[in-house]
């Protein structure tokens, strides 16, 4: 059971209500609903996932083993199902908890997820890792990722202090689903 009960929609100001609306009903949602900076989390979270340039399947490989690292079953669940809309096979999803050395990675996601285990584990990322994925992603697309991981860590944390709860729904959010509700979100933020 949650630490917090979900925030009921109806209690909320007009505009936060309207904006949750029209995102899927997902316990995370209900539980940031708490504070009037939601919005904010889920503009960039939002942001972070449909104006991305990145690779949208490195950038879930990196929530993933950010998932991972941090024990957190609620992100898990919800982000092997994105992976797997936007292309990560399952073999891979499944190697996610063996990290950069599994066999089924190609150079840059192996790349990607130790760029993930140094930011999560040791806050900054070396230079080795650093240069060598600047070798295939611009500017844009690492910072992207360190958003990601950076975020998802965030989101991570509070999944798990506040104990949020797994829909009966969880897993069954596709890319497109997400893309378009986050969309959506954005454009009422204007």
């Amino acid at each position: 059971m949650a630490r917090l009960p979900y925030v009921n929609l109806d209690e909320l100001p007009e505009e936060l209500r309207i904006r949750l609306t029209r995102l899927p009903p997902l316990n995370l949602f209900g539980m940031l609903a708490h504070t009037p900076n939601a919005l904010q989390v889920l503009g960039l979270t939002s942001a972070n996932m449909c104006e991305a340039e990145i690779d949208q399947r490195l950038r879930e490989l990196a929530i993933l083993r950010v998932a991972h690292l941090s024990g957190s079953r609620y992100e898990w669940v919800q982000h092997a199902a994105l992976a797997r809309s936007v292309g990560v096979s399952a073999a891979q999803v499944e190697a996610v908890p063996r990290g950069a050395d599994a066999d089924v990675f190609s150079e840059v996601e192996r790349l990607v997820l130790r760029f993930t285990d140094e930011m999560t584990e040791n806050v900054k990322v070396s230079e080795s890792t650093f240069q060598a994925l600047a070798g295939h992603l611009n500017a844009r697309c690492l910072m992207e990722l360190a958003l990601a991981v950076g975020m998802y860590g965030m989101l991570a944390r509070i999944l798990e202090t506040f104990e949020v709860e797994l829909e009966p729904t969880a897993g069954t959010y596709t890319f497109d689903s997400m893309r378009q509700a986050g969309t959506s979100l954005l454009e009422g933020s204007g």
